[in-house]
């Protein structure tokens, strides 16, 4: 069963699933209209897909540092008695030496498009049983049947994105525009020197200067890579570092980063001074700034897996279709400001109009998808990274 918009707002601001109101309850424009609000969280939760079956007594989750809604999955944990271990990381290469051992003992995951597509082809995933995730219709026909998991054999969509440049538009001047902004010395590298940082994922970092180079940023020939790492050598002693989601966040929060290369979410975020147990629906840091370079950029597609050995089968797969139900994924969106597909709808007018949040999809027909690296690509690649890292 599905609600209108208006609904999925009264389960967000009143503090149904254990949400906290922040800065939501501005929404609304008076507190009275919130407390009669409340009296219809118990109908409203009803309306939230829940199991059917039997589910085992434990969950093993592993997904990128700040990416959902930690207080719906508390509550679909109380709701379900299952004990849930919620683990998170940084970057693809984490994930992959982690998943890849077939060994992880997670139940379920959260993969980008192109290890995904590696990870099945070493045989570490166990197929999704779509007949067991009914809400999987609700998502979007363009994220179904990707060219990296044909017929959703292994995954179903989590959220998707881009990889740019967030940049504080009080402080920096000209206008972020490309990536030639934090790889020339004469524009931006040079002028805020110390005060930028680019991405600790590989993918990313080495994706970023090959689009730069004018090269495929999925090259895995020597030649490029050769020229992509002595362009990120050359770069190097003008940044303040390599961060991490988490690092520059922060950062640019504190004004300590003036540029960082960055997921839209992660930017997002931070305008709207987001956090995982918080709604808030208004900007805080409007002078944060989302920049697609104009020479291209990375997009991905997050997606959820169930690794190899999963002992907790039934409820990896009923934990899936609770977050893919439109009224979750909205509030998913709502809460930390990357985009659910399924919960598009459903959420306020000014977050789904937001381009930071959801990516136009005329953006991302032009924008480069990565592909699945061999074990031996990925170590290529890994050599390169670990020359850079000891420059």
């Amino acid at each position: 069963m599905m609600v209108n918009r208006r609904d999925v707002l009264k389960v967000a601001v009143t503090g149904v699933l254990g949400l906290a109101v922040g800065g939501a309850g501005g929404y609304f424009s008076r507190q009275a209209e919130i407390e009669s609000l409340k009296k219809e969280i118990e109908e409203l939760s009803k309306q939230v897909s829940m199991p059917t079956v039997k589910l085992e007594p434990n969950l093993n989750i592993y997904n990128w540092t700040y990416y959902i809604n930690r207080n719906i999955v508390d509550w679909w944990a109380k709701e379900n008695n299952v004990q849930i271990v919620y683990d998170t990381f940084e970057s693809i290469d984490e994930l992959v030496a982690k998943l890849q051992t077939g060994t992880s003992g997670y139940d379920l995951a959260v993969v980008s498009d192109s290890p995904l597509q590696e990870l099945a082809n070493l045989g570490v995933l166990e197929p999704i049983d779509l007949k067991k995730i009914p809400n999987f219709k609700y998502i979007p026909d363009r994220f179904k049947n990707p060219y990296y998991d044909p017929g959703n054999k292994y995954s179903v969509i989590y959220s998707y994105g881009t990889t740019g440049l967030g940049w504080n538009s009080e402080e920096v001047s000209p206008e972020v525009t490309a990536w030639a902004d934090v790889f020339e010395v004469d524009r931006h590298l040079g002028k805020y020197k110390g005060k930028i940082t680019m991405h600790t994922d590989t993918i990313e970092t080495f994706g970023a200067a090959l689009i730069y180079l004018g090269r495929d940023p999925n090259s895995t020939k020597d030649e490029d890579l050769r020229d992509a790492v002595d362009l990120l050598k050359k770069q190097k002693p003008y940044l303040a570092g390599y961060a991490s989601t988490e690092e520059y966040m922060e950062g640019l929060e504190a004004r300590r980063f003036l540029i960082s290369h960055a997921y839209n979410g992660d930017i997002a975020g931070i305008i709207y001074a987001s956090d995982e147990r918080e709604i808030t629906i208004t900007k805080q840091l409007e002078y944060i700034s989302y920049t697609v370079p104009e020479e291209g950029a990375l997009a991905w597609a997050d997606n959820f897996v169930i690794p190899k050995g999963a002992k907790n089968i039934e409820a990896a797969h009923t934990f899936i279709n609770f977050i893919i139900d439109p009224i979750v994924s909205a509030i998913c969106t709502i809460t930390v400001k990357y985009p659910f597909p399924s919960g598009r709808d459903y959420v306020p007018e000014e977050i789904r109009n937001d381009p930071v949040i959801f990516t136009p999809d005329e953006l991302l027909d032009k924008l480069h998808w990565t592909r699945p690296f061999t074990p031996e690509e990925r170590a290529k690649r890994a050599e390169y990274w670990l020359e850079l890292m000891a420059a």
